[in-house]
Parts: structure tokens; sequence; C-alpha cells
């Protein structure tokens, strides 16, 4: 899943009032959001690879899936604070410098995430596992399909999908499976002057929500996923266009607390529905369902940058440091969860619960280190890439 971190990469300008910390540029609550959502999906993973309920257990009810659609929101937002501030300002976005900076910040952690990925998975290919990592590079072929298949890993533009499977209908092949969710980040942050330049254009709000809404509804009807995955970024730009209104808006906690129940509540609906009531419904029905859900990400998004308790608590400092290193958790996770999966019962652990704990704490250190080693050079990478002088020469 997830995309977690990589709305760091964004030039977070603030929204108004208590939506930033002053003189940081940050959004403290959106980073707290996005740890948040990253934990989920650490949840999700962890019960299903360590299967801790059970083979049979609705590991779906764990909202990780619809948490990389908040990502998606997230970075929509996230990017879009910049240039809407300029265009308020009456002055030019440097979309120049955006470019390499952010492919920059997106690439550098994320290609070192799928070495890793790929490295592992050649060991469990070696120790005879099928797991998805062991399966994504043809290890026993030839040179030249070794190098076909790595290259494909490593391809953030056209090696589609939605976590599941890809455009044609094939199993996601990936040795760092996370890493699907970045092909969209890519995407959107290539296409994100489009993006903003539409909705600066739109007049009518409220009519570009709904308009995107029911796209993403038949995105679902159709199973065309790249639709509703990439209408999510879109979401977010809107939402950022309001930033400063949404930060000011003050929301009373009886409030907030039903919003938040009733958007968490969308967004079981959809799983909730196939698990207990009727696993062959309608496809019309599956879409509305599935269509509230995504809905509701983007919702809770909203609800964290209005001025209520929900901002407040996620930027407290502990959200605000599980946020820092949400990039690095989600793009490495997996792959130690896999490993430890693979190796801690052969060496005589089998208690599943045991395991995952191991996993767990080892995933979060794993991340701090990945992060002071690999993300944080690579945010200084990007940001001497996007103040260095441009020169051409005659």
């Amino acid at each position: 899943m997830s995309s977690c971190g990589a709305t760091h990469a964004a030039d977070h300008h603030a929204t108004a009032g208590a939506a930033h910390s002053g003189g940081t540029g940050r959004v403290p609550a959106l980073d707290g959001l996005r740890g948040i959502a990253c934990l989920v999906v650490l949840c999700y993973h962890l019960a299903m690879m360590f299967t801790l309920w059970g083979a049979d257990a609705p590991y779906g009810l764990i909202p990780g899936p619809a948490s990389v659609m908040v990502f998606f929101a997230l970075s929509g937002v996230v990017l879009s604070l910049a240039p809407f501030a300029k265009l308020r300002a009456g002055q030019a976005y440097d979309w120049l410098r955006y470019y390499p900076r952010r492919v920059v910040r997106l690439a550098v952690p994320t290609f070192v995430a799928i070495a890793m990925g790929i490295g592992s998975g050649f060991v469990a290919w070696r120790l005879g596992s099928q797991s998805r990592s062991a399966q994504s590079v043809d290890f026993s072929g030839g040179p030249a399909r070794i190098l076909h298949d790595v290259l494909m890993q490593f391809d953030l533009i056209f090696n589609i999908s939605d976590g599941v499977s890809t455009l044609s209908g094939g199993p996601l092949l990936r040795a760092d499976s996370p890493v699907w969710s970045m092909t969209w980040e890519m995407f959107f942050s290539l296409t994100l002057p489009l993006a903003v330049y539409c909705v600066a254009r739109t007049r009518r709000d409220l009519g570009l929500a709904v308009a995107l809404v029911a796209a993403i509804w038949c995105s679902h009807v159709s199973g065309y996923f790249p639709l509703r995955l990439c209408l999510m970024f879109w979401l977010g730009v809107l939402l950022a266009k309001r930033a400063d209104r949404i930060a000011a808006v003050r929301v009373s906690t009886p409030v907030e607390v039903v919003a938040f129940v009733a958007a968490v509540g969308c967004i079981e609906l959809p799983e909730f529905w196939r698990t207990f009531v009727d696993s062959q419904a309608p496809v019309l029905l599956t879409a509305t369902w599935s269509t509230l859900m995504n809905v509701a990400c983007a919702a809770l998004v909203a609800l964290t940058m209005a001025d209520g308790l929900l901002r407040r608590l996620l930027s407290t400092r502990p959200m605000r440091f599980l946020g820092r290193i949400s990039f690095s958790l989600y793009l490495t996770h997996a792959i130690l969860f896999g490993g430890f999966a693979v190796v801690l019962p052969r060496i005589g652990l089998g208690n599943v619960w045991a395991q995952s704990l191991i996993a767990l704490v080892v995933a979060f250190a794993f991340a701090w280190l990945f992060y002071v080693a690999v993300e944080r050079p690579s945010m200084r990478w990007s940001h001497d890439i996007g103040h260095a002088e441009l020169h051409l020469e005659p």
C-alpha cells in the first residue's frame, strides 16, 4: 500500500492560523495524519503476512487500502499549497525548479527501497519461498530476462497497478509491494501543473467536487482504476484551493467526533458489506460504497485541516515524529515483514504474535535508520537542486 511519506516532498507552505507552525512552513496536523495512515497500513500488512487471526480472518476490515487513498488526497493538498499561494499573490510558481526537486525527493528513497526489495526477493527465492518478492524477478531466467524484470521494478511511470493487479489484469509483482503507490505519486507530481490550473480556473468548486466524485464512481463501476486513483489527488488539490477557509472553520468536539466516526464508518463500509452482508452484491451498489470510502478519505483530510481537536491531536510531537519517518517506514516495512515471516519459523520461533512483535519493533528502528541514512540526505539533495542556479551555455 501507501504512498505514505511521499507528501514530505512537497513545498509545504502554510495554511491559515493554527494549521501551520510559525516560520517552518510545515503543516503539522497533516504530517500526523500521514503518520497514522502509515501505521494503519503497517497493521494491515502485519496481520496478513503473519496471519495473526488465521488464514480466513477478515483482514480487509483493517483499512490499509483506504489509508493509501488518504495519502493520495494528502499529496494533492500539500503539493498544491505553494502554487496556490503564489497564484493568490499574483506571482508565478517556479515549475522548472519544482520538477527535478520533486523527482529526486520521491525517486531516491524509493529506488533504494526497491534495491533492498530485489535483494531480499533473491534471498527468498533461494530459500524456496513463493512470496511476491521472490517471484517479482525471474531469477531462474537468463541475464536478459533478469535485467528486464529488474528494470521493471524501478519503473515508476509505466509499471502501474492498484496494489493488487496491473492494468491488464495480471498480478502485482513488486519486490517491495508498497512501491505500487509511488507510480501514482510520480504521475500526479508530473501532472500537478495541469491539476492546479484546472482547479484554479474552476469557479464552482462544489460542481467540480461532484464531477470528481461521479468520475470516481464510474471508475469503480467499470473497474478502470487509474481514473479513481488520479482523482483522489485532485480532491486534495481542491481542498488546497480552499485551505485558508477550511483552516478557519472551528469545529466543536461533539460535531468533530460525529464527523470522524461517520468518515471511518464510510471507509469501513465496502469491506464490511462484502464480509458480513453480501459478497456478491450488484456492481452498482459496491461501486457506491467504494465511492463513499473515497469521499470519506478526503473528508478526513479536510477534518484534519479544520480548527478542531483532531488537528491539535495530530500536531503533537509523537504524531509529528510518526509523520516524519512515515515515508521510510512505508517503503521498508513490507521487506522486513516478509523476511521475518520466512526466517523466524526456520529458527524455531513459531508463535506468530512473537514474530509480529519482533518484526514491528525492527521495522520502526530500521525506518529511523533509513530516514537518517537515505531519506534525509535525499531531502538535502532535493533542496540543493531546487536552489541551484540554472545556466545555459551560448
